[in-house]
């Protein structure tokens, strides 16, 4: 996502930068891409002091990679990203199958509201 420099935090995922013996940071676009992505691999209730954030994505990974699942999918993330990242909003979102290799893939193309800039996102689900 760009436009969004003034982004920085901790880096996703958690891991000790080595140059620093600190922990790794990320900021601006890579940053707002982390956070779609822990957003979208969280479960519903997973959060002790925030049960509401997350979503239902991880308890697709068993169900048949069928149609269903993409529809599902593909609006599960949506409702996500609407209600729980401010910064962007999700202008397009494919499922990508596998199904040879039981593979699924949400492909996001996400426009920063600040600036209408475009970014893509892709976060595997099984």
């Amino acid at each position: 996502m760009a436009g969004l420099d003034d982004v920085t935090g901790v880096g996703f995922p958690f891991r000790v930068d080595p140059s620093t013996g600190g922990l790794a940071w990320a900021a601006g676009d890579a940053k707002v891409s982390q956070d779609v992505r822990v957003l979208l691999a969280t479960r519903l209730g997973e959060r002790p002091m925030l049960r509401e954030y997350g979503t239902q994505l991880p308890g697709l990974v068993h169900d048949p990679n069928d149609e269903v699942l993409v529809e599902l999918a593909a609006r599960q993330a949506r409702e996500a990203i609407l209600r729980w990242e401010p910064r962007v909003m999700p202008s397009e979102i494919t499922v990508q199958r596998e199904p040879d290799e039981g593979r699924v893939f949400l492909a996001l193309d996400l426009t920063a509201i600040n600036d209408q800039r475009r970014g893509h996102v892709s976060v595997p689900l099984a």
